[in-house]
């Protein structure tokens, strides 16, 4: 009986191991980027680039619920961020720049084999 709780307690850890294994930090860094800048777009009524970003992150990334959330939540913390702050918009050109480097990067560790 003593058995089962000890089992169900190594669940978390294995799946954080898991989890760990499953994107590097330098692929979870350009999902966060994306997802910082994903918050500035809708922020800034650039649904172009909210539907440019999220077209690379599906067509990408692998199909995994973790990446997505990471995503989510770096999009609602820069959302929020960029209102608290009173941050302006940036200029359109700058802005396409800033995600055309970060879909490079994102390209860059998220190699097809």
């Amino acid at each position: 009986m003593l058995m089962i709780p000890r089992i169900l307690m190594l669940l978390p850890i294995l799946f954080g191991l898991a989890q760990a294994e499953a994107a590097s930090d330098d692929q979870l860094a350009a999902i966060r980027a994306l997802g910082s800048l994903n918050g500035v777009a809708l922020h800034c009524g650039r649904l172009d680039q909210t539907q440019r970003i999220k077209q690379v992150l599906v067509l990408r990334l692998p199909k995994q619920r973790q990446l997505g959330e990471l995503f989510d939540y770096q999009t609602n913390k820069s959302f929020m961020a960029f209102i608290n702050d009173n941050r302006v918009c940036p200029p359109a050109e700058t802005f396409n720049q800033q995600i055309d480097t970060a879909i490079d990067k994102l390209n860059a560790v998220y190699l097809k084999p």
